[in-house]
């Protein structure tokens, strides 16, 4: 789960910015913390017109020691040579049709958020997923859905809280954790309470299989992963960078997808919510102290 989360969120960094683009410039504010001003796309405008907003890290040092711990000590000395260690002894087909059955099992999980974004078309999708990759997909070991192009709607709690217009609150960093936001961590801890698995392992017996899960997933980035080790020249700022970047997308997209399902069903004159415009701003804007 940490090599995987630090995985994406370094990815994210890279991706978010043109070629070409100069680096965000980062302002210390008055708690220590880091504000870094960068410019987001906003899904209910034009490609050109860009919200700003701010990278609000005000327990940098905190987060730091954790990131460090995670990366130098866990994944250095624990996920990462299992990781390397299951990579031979499963091949790559068997790794990857192991992912695809727990994230055929995480269907509850988008399946709520999806209701509670009210998003039904995405709901249905899920279910359909489910019921396709379940069966014909033997338990999830083959993503039959996705060849029949039903595509997952991959909602979480945290983009719920997001589109309800909660603010991300500060970058935070946890042991043994991806990073997150506080919103986002408490979204993590409601996901949790939807995985029907938990309900029928202990709590140490479900945490193995959330290590075990993160190993599978390592397994499959480690090459990409030390590629972008050697990338990066600090490590952490790319990955609080990319991961805050990252879920800002998520939540445009969500919203996006939102009014899309509903301008569907209704028409493009529909106010279910707040106008498309106002809408992000709402659910993007960083909270402050």
């Amino acid at each position: 789960m940490v090599a995987a989360g630090l995985l994406i969120a370094v990815l994210a960094a890279g991706c978010a910015r043109s070629p070409g683009a100069t680096a965000p410039s980062a302002t210390p504010g008055a708690d220590g913390g880091v504000r870094t001003s960068r410019l987001v796309e906003n899904p209910g405008t034009s490609d050109d017109d860009l919200a700003e907003v701010e990278d609000y890290d005000p327990w940098q040092p905190f987060n730091e020691k954790m990131f460090w711990f995670n990366h130098d000590v866990l994944d250095k000395y624990l996920v990462k040579p299992a990781a390397t260690g299951w990579s031979k002894i499963a091949p790559e087909p068997a790794r990857r049709s192991f992912s695809r059955l727990f994230d055929n099992l995480d269907m509850p999980r988008r399946f709520v958020n999806s209701l509670l974004q009210a998003r039904p078309i995405g709901a249905a999708r899920e279910l359909a997923r489910f019921a396709v990759n379940t069966t014909v997909g033997v338990v999830g070991l083959f993503d039959v859905a996705s060849r029949l192009h039903i595509d997952p709607s991959n909602a979480d709690a945290g983009q719920t809280l997001a589109m309800y217009g909660i603010g991300p609150g500060p970058f935070l960093v946890l042991p043994t954790f991806p990073p997150s936001t506080v919103r986002d961590s408490i979204g993590h801890g409601i996901d949790g309470a939807l995985d029907p698995i938990s309900y029928f392992l202990p709590f140490f017996a479900n945490r193995a299989k959330s290590i075990v899960t993160a190993i599978n997933e390592r397994s499959l980035n480690l090459r990409l992963f030390g590629d972008v080790e050697d990338s990066v020249l600090d490590l952490y700022s790319a990955a609080r960078n990319g991961y805050l970047q990252r879920r800002r997308v998520v939540v445009q997209r969500a919203l996006a997808s939102r009014e899309r399902e509903w301008e569907w069903a209704f028409g493009p004159q529909s106010t279910y919510m707040a106008q498309p415009s106002e809408a992000p701003v709402v659910a993007l804007r960083d909270s402050k102290p």
